[in-house]
């Protein structure tokens, strides 16, 4: 069921106007929330010079959010694509026009949780929230403070210690396609200096049914296995300054590889490609405070992410699974000046990194282990010049034993021009090194009609982001973003597509892009405990994908997209209702069947009721919640890109895998929440 975005616009805009009474909450209160993960140090959010989201424990709570997806999904930058039509991972994440998900740091606290030598990210979708305090979402280039792969942003949970959570918290979901669900939370402040805690969660649903509900085109075939299950568990424990902490991740979910019903010669992959990672992180960070104004940080930390060998990575044409463990060693150390008008940070960090990537195929060229490291030294400094006026400056250079020295900078500035009207804007530049699986990835052999080489000659690849934009306040209780931003990335790693030529498949630095766009936004709260939220979002861009002698349009991501959230609290109950739309969603004019047609005009509702009962010492609480509410059927917003048409036995074509990149159908679920 398609709505018309019109439509669904003045419901909203309806609902924004429904009482003419407002809150006494300004837009100086809601910009006055702390955050670490933008500069590293602590600031509030109408300082940061860059859009920065903050998601806080009890929005978490009474919109129902069960992980980091949920709140993705809600993010007006961010373009959430479900299981997607992608090799590498279940959920792609655009930001304002660029495939992200080897783009984003993602931090445990502060601590990396991402794999550390660079492979593709697949776990958004299962990070469970239940021992969460905040996210926090900032976007643009943040490589002048965390080095490589914080090319579009960050992403932070900030995580409860035992003396936050002082109890026990339990949620236990059910719900269609065969969901089930339990997530626990457990935490005790033994003393004033020792707090302990340690959480854990188990999801497992079957999905769709592809071979029943579309048997058009999965009717002849294996069954298609979507089931997937994850678990996780975070230990965290503090003494006095010191913390200790282990964080651990396993997913296992389709890489959607599986929904292509005619891949080339007789291989079937419907029921076979599966990702199957595990994340790890173990760290201890100890926090100095030297007087009221000097601080210092040590860390130490130990990370690694396996693809487990049942994985098929590439399983497009390759004759066996492929897998890779990386991991790293991490020691940094930084110092902080913190006193009134002027904030200053410095540190260094050393990481000592080690890859294996591994193939059964016999190829004597294939490096199969590799080490290297990376050294790197950053300063920043926050400077009140006047009291309304902000400045940012940061800058970072790491060095990466296998290739020169790398500098990244970025200056910012928030200026508050009047009590209800702040400026800000932010330039920077990141980088990010390609992974050992890129570089040494090899399969089959020249008498297999798809094979594919190592590129030792890889080289980083390079961004640069810019945003300006002002947050008003035009009423009491009301907040209006504009905002315009741009990237343009250089040297992006992709697959050099030789099948039909004879010639081996390789990866090379061949593309380049820029997007360029706006933001337009607005917030409401009322005193009737109604609040809404209108997001639109207007992104353009090119790349040039092969080298070719002229621009071509993005592909797989919108170029409108609108969000909107409405949100009703009354006593005990919450509702909430969220509305995405988005529409011209492209594929590369080099593709021999859509020949860069772009797919228009989808709608997507979610929805949640939150019932929270008080007992006492306890609380009970109950959602009832759905994803995209009206419709049964995946839809048809996005093809692949870069391959030739492919017949199918009914005479008709398919481009590569499948020519509709799938949004998660209509699921219905009941959690069950207690907190002691």
């Amino acid at each position: 069921m398609k709505i018309s975005p019109l439509l669904w616009l003045l419901v909203f805009a309806n609902a924004a106007h429904a009482e003419s009474e407002f809150t006494d909450v300004s837009l100086e209160e809601l910009m006055d929330v702390k955050v670490t993960s933008i500069t590293k140090m602590p600031m509030s959010l109408n300082k940061s010079p860059v859009t920065a989201y903050v998601v806080s424990q009890d929005e978490i709570h009474r919109k129902g959010y069960r992980f980091l997806t949920d709140i993705l999904k809600n993010i007006p930058d961010i373009h959430v694509a479900n299981l997607a039509s992608t090799e590498k991972a279940g959920v792609e994440i655009y930001i304002r026009g660029i495939f992200a998900n080897d783009k984003i740091t993602v931090l445990i606290d502060g601590n990396k949780i991402k794999a550390p030598t660079g492979e593709p990210t697949a776990f958004f979708h299962t990070m469970p929230l239940i021992d969460v305090k905040q996210v926090e979402i900032s976007l643009g280039s943040a490589s002048s403070i965390y080095g490589g792969d914080a090319m579009l942003g960050t992403i932070n949970l900030v995580t409860e210690t035992g003396a936050g959570i002082e109890g026990i918290k339990v949620k236990a979901t059910g719900g269609t396609q065969d969901t089930g669900e339990v997530q626990v939370a457990a935490g005790k402040k033994v003393n004033d200096d020792v707090a302990v805690s340690l959480s854990g969660s188990f999801h497992r649903s079957a999905s769709e049914d592809l071979k029943q509900n579309y048997p058009e085109i999965y009717g002849k075939i294996n069954k298609v296995d979507l089931t997937e299950q994850n678990h996780n568990i975070h230990f965290k424990a503090n003494y006095k300054d010191l913390t200790l902490s282990y964080y651990r991740l396993y997913n296992n979910a389709n890489n959607s590889l599986s929904f292509n019903p005619a891949p080339p010669i007789s291989y079937d992959y419907s029921g076979k490609a599966f990702f199957e990672t595990t994340n790890q992180m173990v760290n201890a960070t100890y926090n100095l405070e030297i007087n009221p104004f000097w601080q210092a940080k040590s860390s130490l930390s130990y990370e690694s992410t396996e693809l487990e060998p049942g994985s098929s990575y590439r399983a497009w044409g390759a004759t066996a699974p492929i897998s890779w463990q990386g991991d790293a060693m991490r020691f940094s150390e930084t110092v902080a000046y913190l006193k009134g008008d002027i904030n200053w940070l410095s540190g260094m960090e050393l990481s000592f990194m080690n890859s294996t990537p591994k193939n059964s195929a016999d190829v004597s060229s294939l490096i199969k282990n590799t080490s290297y490291e990376n050294y790197a030294i950053y300063s920043q400094v926050n400077y009140d010049l006047t009291e309304k006026l902000a400045l940012n400056g940061s800058i970072r250079m790491d060095a990466d034993s296998r290739y020169d020295p790398d500098f990244n900078p970025r200056l910012g500035f928030s200026w508050q021009a009047f009590k209800a009207l702040r400026f800000f804007g932010a330039w920077g530049t990141s980088y990010i090194a390609p992974s050992p699986y890129l570089i040494y990835e090899s399969w089959n052999t020249p008498a297999d009609p798809i094979y594919h080489r190592a590129n030792l000659n890889l080289q980083p690849e390079r961004m640069t982001t810019a945003e300006l934009g002002f947050n008003a306040e035009p009423f009491k209780g009301n907040t209006f973003k504009l905002s315009g931003f741009y990237t343009q990335g250089k040297d992006i790693v992709r697959l050099v597509n030789n099948v039909f030529t004879g010639k081996p498949n390789t990866n090379d630095n061949l593309a380049s892009s820029k997007t360029y766009g706006l933001q337009v936004g607005d917030s409401q709260n009322f005193k009737n405990g109604i609040s809404t939220d209108l997001n639109y979002i207007y992104t353009l861009g090119e790349q040039n994908a092969e080298k070719l002698n002229h621009m071509v349009g993005i592909t797989n991501a919108p170029e409108n997209m609108i969000k909107s959230n409405f949100m009703y609290s009354l006593d005990k109950f919450t509702f909430r209702l969220t509305g995405r739309w988005f529409d011209k969603v492209g594929t590369h004019e080099s593709n021999t069947l859509y020949k860069g047609e772009r797919m228009h005009g989808v709608t997507i509702f979610d929805s949640n009721l939150h019932y929270a009962l008080p007992l006492n010492a306890a609380e009970f609480s109950v959602d009832l919640g759905a994803t995209n509410l009206l419709d049964t059927t995946y839809y048809n917003v996005n093809m692949n890109d870069n391959f030739a048409v492919i017949p199918l036995q009914n005479g008709d074509a398919l481009s590569g895998g499948l020519p509709r990149l799938p949004q998660e159908t209509r699921r219905l679920y009941l959690t069950i929440g207690l907190s002691y």
